[in-house]
């Protein structure tokens, strides 16, 4: 009764987890992090948040983080999604590309 006077009252402070906020995107990387060749963290991140949003169809066994073909045929499917994105969906995650897919 005393934690419900206080305001504790179910569903409020202490019993209800904390409001969930989105997370900030991760920075972009730069263009040059992503293409053939190339491989680090950065491509793995990417590959795990196109799986989360829908756009893993191409993976065969999951994100890596080597750059392939899987990659860029998500990021287009991806781009083609989205209007902002549909004139020019190369595959090759640019600034806008990478801020809407962490958004």
């Amino acid at each position: 009764m005393k934690s419900w006077a206080a305001g504790n009252a179910p569903g409020k402070g202490a019993d209800r987890p904390a409001e969930q906020k989105p997370k900030p995107a991760p920075p972009f990387p730069g263009g040059a992090a992503f293409g053939p060749g190339k491989s680090g963290a950065q491509i793995t991140l990417l590959g795990q948040q196109l799986v989360r949003k829908g756009f893993g169809r191409h993976y065969s066994s999951g994100p890596g983080p080597r750059w392939t073909e899987s990659d860029r045929l998500n990021v287009a499917d991806f781009q083609r999604s989205r209007r902002e994105l549909a004139g020019d969906p190369d595959g090759i995650p640019g600034p806008l590309t990478w801020r809407l897919l962490f958004s």
